[in-house]
């Protein structure tokens, strides 16, 4: 597969999300400023340790009562990973996603990753798998790596 953007992975799978009857809530291409910004909570501003910054998921989507939150690179990126992972974990943008999502009745919200399927991303990116719920990956098309809930 040619060298692709971020952009262009961000695009690939929306279209993909659309075509399987997902919801667009939001999404964001990089240094476009199209984005929803989402900060983090007032208690975890006032107590924060190291710098908290806002939040820019590069899409969010929604269908039948679920959420996805993608971070969509064009190679691997641990930093996503462990950003995915604290935001689900710790908790610290549940006002602002709470408030993104109001509109809609959402049970279950999951956070993961679009990027491009290669060798290298795949070897690097194994034994971070634990840190998202699904793993999305263009190759000539979208390949789901990882999806533990079955959401696609």
């Amino acid at each position: 597969m040619a060298k692709m953007t971020e952009e262009q992975v961000t695009k690939e799978i929306l279209s993909w999300l659309i075509h399987n009857k997902w919801k667009i809530i939001t999404f964001d291409f990089p240094q476009s400023g199209t984005g929803k910004y989402l900060h983090p909570n007032k208690i975890a501003r006032e107590n924060q340790t190291k710098n908290l910054k806002a939040f820019i998921p590069d899409i969010v989507a929604v269908k039948e009562g679920k959420a996805l939150f993608f971070e969509n690179k064009n190679r691997f990126f641990l930093d996503d990973f462990k950003k995915l992972h604290d935001i689900k974990t710790i908790n610290n943008y549940s006002e602002a996603i709470s408030k993104l999502l109001i509109s809609y009745s959402i049970t279950n919200i999951f956070y993961g990753i679009g990027a491009i399927k290669n060798k290298v991303f795949l070897n690097k990116a194994s034994e971070y798998y634990p840190l998202v719920d699904f793993i999305v990956l263009l190759d000539n098309g979208i390949h789901i790596e990882k999806d533990d809930f079955n959401l696609f």
